[in-house]
């Protein structure tokens, strides 16, 4: 894990708008710059923002993973017994109040933060309108589009947050290590990005939630799958699976992000006749990723963290 000090497809644009008192100098990063504002193309539409907000609440998992990473300090996050272990320093941190939950804030905690800004999206997305009005509410909600959605929320914190020197070099870097792995995955052979839960699993394929393993690093589906089924994935039998045969197999697993109890592990739900008579099983070319950072977090440095596993695997 990174230190502490470290279905949508709207993206963001940023520019910042001085109002007044505002010089040519360097912005100091210690306070925040009265009279300039940044305005965000958010989900929720075109919403101008304080620059350098000092109080900010974060009601987004991948969100608070780009904040982290650009070591943007923030008020308020969901309640620590449901961010994910990833986040483990906030939960600790007596400073960062509990906000409620991302489907259930509790608003009389928000509004006794008196926020400059709140980030929401995702699973959040829904309590957006309720949360403007306490205080400028952008919805930065990921789309599909993965590696383009995760720079462009990155550069747009950059813009507020006067960390654009970091954002640069976080977005160069995933886009760096992107082309790198990719190229070790379109000469892999094809493969599947499958889900187990519960015992059953399901397939994920281009363009889906999980589709960064498609469309930006070149991994060829061993089989079409619906792009209906984009959120959920395509429920498949084993025999579906054993049909498509994959070269690789990346496995994520929720009933483990989430804490499941009783349930049966990923390695448990995938050993059986049929999986093992696979490439992938039988190459050893299974791939049991880091599941509370891709289904929990999914911010910029749990992709970081999912492509050094990728290559790992491929080396």
């Amino acid at each position: 894990m990174f230190p502490r000090s470290a279905a949508l497809c709207s993206l963001l644009s940023v520019s910042v708008l001085v109002l007044a008192g505002c010089s040519t100098g360097a912005a100091d990063e210690d306070a925040p710059d009265d009279g300039a504002t940044v305005t965000v193309d958010a989900a929720n539409g075109e919403i101008e923002v304080p620059a350098t907000p000092e109080t900010v609440v974060v009601f987004d998992n991948s969100q608070l993973d780009i904040l982290d990473a650009l070591e943007v300090e923030v008020a308020g996050i969901p309640s620590a017994d449901t961010v994910p272990e990833f986040f483990a320093d906030y939960a600790e941190d007596d400073s960062v109040a509990d906000v409620g939950s991302l489907f259930e804030p509790d608003f009389e905690a928000v509004s006794e933060l008196d926020p400059d800004l709140i980030i929401s999206g995702g699973r959040s997305s829904g309590a957006t309108e309720e949360l403007s009005e306490i205080a400028t509410t952008i919805d930065m909600s990921l789309g599909t589009d993965t590696v383009t959605s995760l720079t462009d929320r990155t550069r747009t914190y950059g813009e507020i947050f006067d960390r654009s020197e970091r954002a640069k070099e976080l977005t160069t870097e995933l886009e760096d290590r992107v082309a790198e792995v990719g190229e070790g995955v379109a000469d892999s052979g094809d493969g599947l990005l499958v889900m187990s839960s519960s015992g059953e699993i399901s397939a994920y394929g281009p363009g889906s939630r999980f589709g960064f393993f498609y469309d930006d690093l070149g991994l060829e589906p061993s089989m079409g799958i619906s792009s209906d089924e984009s959120s959920h994935g395509e429920v498949l039998s084993f025999e579906a699976l054993a049909d498509a045969d994959p070269d690789w197999l990346y496995v994520i697993d929720r009933d483990t992000a989430i804490g499941e109890e009783g349930a049966s592990p990923a390695e448990q739900v995938l050993d059986n006749e049929l999986v093992n008579g696979t490439t992938a099983a039988e190459e050893d070319q299974i791939l049991y990723l880091d599941s509370q950072e891709l289904y929990l977090v999914g911010g910029i440095q749990a992709h970081l963290n999912a492509l050094g596993q990728v290559e790992d695997a491929l080396s």
